[in-house]
């Protein structure tokens, strides 16, 4: 009778496993099983997001993008609209305390692109009390998890100190920065990256009972080949729950892309729909979203923020206007209407005529702004209206003239 190989195998190892001398150390943690009756009238828990279809509750998260794409920005943003409850991108997003390990951003640097996110918001460093990172720039070594001769990975002393730190300041999201820094095996082993995400990235999401989001850069094939954003061992894919990418527009010779131009897409989501995009602009130090609406989610934009920023566009391009002594006129068959006027310009740059003129109304009636009568030279020449701000001495004095 034909001996199964399987079938020996299993016996051998069974009965050295029953012959081995039994420790402490021996005896296996008690399988927890689930018998599915036992559900029966019980409530189905409803899933956390920490950024809503985006990034899972005690997960962990990827987020690709080449150097210098905005992706540490990008963190950046999230963090503080986490931290002051304000939408990221026009998404919904859990407020919480927030915490992030940066390896390849100063201080400096780091101050220097939350005024600018703070700006945005519209919030004072004094509204961050929620947010707390460091800059690991100088460290000789920001390794996570390393790996022994085994493959058997090993959490360091800096994780330990990195989850003592965000529990200590309470913080349910992480930003970890980046893969690069932190992973200290090998990218296309399976099984270091499987335990890394598992144990260094998730193990750390699920102690703060918060969620993980990790950078990292693609592969060279992940960029061209198969463009889909992804690096090394399809381990790191499919160890996490979510992956997004950060990518350039591709232009042509006849047509180049914006630079401040990018598109963030889901790559990969668990409990959510995979491929949707959100278009994205770098504008004034951070990441916004184009014309405030994301295909098939949603608008979740704090629409007050971006009607500040509209008319703040608006004023901005009056008032290069005004220093050119050219008027702008708020009648739509003028020939100096506002929009035929503003809507080459930079100042305005990702807004829309409409955004413009709501931004226009709300402007004239809280009197930030005003229609001027404006002066011909000539005895028989109309008199036209221009607009300008109501703190800029008369307009026949400042504004230039023009035809109606």
């Amino acid at each position: 009778m034909k001996t199964d190989p399987l079938n020996e195998i299993l016996t051998t190892a069974d009965r050295a496993r029953r012959e081995k001398p039994a420790t402490n150390d021996d005896v296996p943690a008690p399988l927890h099983v689930t018998d599915p009756t036992t559900l029966q009238g019980v409530e189905i828990p409803p899933r956390k997001w920490l950024v809503r279809d985006w990034l899972p509750w005690r997960q962990t998260g990827l987020f690709y993008g080449d150097g210098g794409a905005g992706k540490s920005l990008l963190a950046q943003q999230l963090m503080t609209s986490a931290a002051v409850g304000m939408a990221w991108l026009g998404l919904d997003v859990e407020p919480c305390r927030t915490w992030g390990m940066f390896c390849e951003d100063d201080n400096d640097e780091m101050h220097r692109r939350q005024a600018d996110i703070n700006r945005h918001l519209g919030v004072d460093f004094r509204d961050l009390g929620n947010m707390r990172w460091i800059s690991r720039t100088d460290a000789e070594s920001n390794l996570l998890m390393t790996f022994d001769g085994d493959g058997v990975g090993h959490l360091t002393d800096l994780w330990f100190q990195v989850r003592d730190e965000a529990a200590g300041h309470r913080a349910q999201l992480v930003i970890l920065d980046t893969a690069a820094d932190t992973f200290g095996g090998n990218e296309i082993n399976r099984s270091h990256v499987r335990q890394f995400i598992q144990r260094a990235c998730s193990g750390l999401a699920r102690e703060l009972d918060g969620a993980v989001l990790l950078c990292a850069h693609p592969s060279a094939a992940g960029m061209s080949r198969t463009g889909d954003g992804a690096g090394g061992s399809t381990g790191w894919s499919n160890s996490a729950r979510a992956r997004w990418y950060l990518k350039r527009p591709e232009g042509t010779a006849d047509e180049p892309a914006d630079p401040d131009l990018r598109t963030l897409s889901r790559k990969k989501g668990n409990y959510a729909r995979i491929g949707e995009e959100l278009k994205l602009e770098w504008h004034n130090g951070v990441f916004r979203l184009v014309g405030g609406t994301c295909p098939g989610t949603v608008e979740r934009i704090d629409i007050r923020n971006r009607e500040r920023e509209a008319e703040d566009a608006f004023l901005a391009a009056l008032g290069v206007m005004i220093k050119q002594q050219r008027s702008v006129s708020d009648s739509p068959t003028a020939p100096n209407n506002f929009w035929k006027m503003f809507q080459k310009m930079e100042e305005v740059k990702g807004f829309t005529k409409a955004e413009m003129k709501d931004a226009m109304e709300r402007l004239l009636r809280a009197d930030r702004i005003r229609t001027n009568q404006v002066i011909g030279e000539r005895p028989n020449r109309h008199k036209i209206t221009s607009l300008a701000p109501t703190d800029l001495t008369p307009a026949n004095d400042n504004a230039g003239s023009g035809a109606d």
